[in-house]
């Protein structure tokens, strides 16, 4: 999973789309991979579209969530409205 961020980031995007980019590694690999998406998107300024199951991963990286049941957007806006 490193190195497929790496590589994605190899050319300076302003977009990034990231596909469950957390699944099938351990606690502290998730960890660190999340910690690494926030500080592209922090410092870099770098867009990131996450496409994930893992609520988790939504929970500590994500402002705006947009959820989609098969093709209709079911709620757009951000995590707190979500929450509540």
């Amino acid at each position: 999973m490193r190195a497929d961020l790496a590589a994605a980031l190899l050319h300076n995007p302003d977009l990034l789309f990231l596909d469950a980019p957390t699944i099938g590694l351990d606690v502290v690999a998730k960890e660190r991979i999340r910690q690494f998406i926030a500080h592209v998107n922090r410092e870099r300024g770098v867009t990131v579209v996450l496409t994930t199951h893992d609520l988790s991963d939504v929970e500590k990286l994500c402002e705006r969530v947009l959820i989609i049941d098969r093709g209709p957007l079911l709620f757009d806006g951000q995590l707190e409205a979500l929450r509540a």
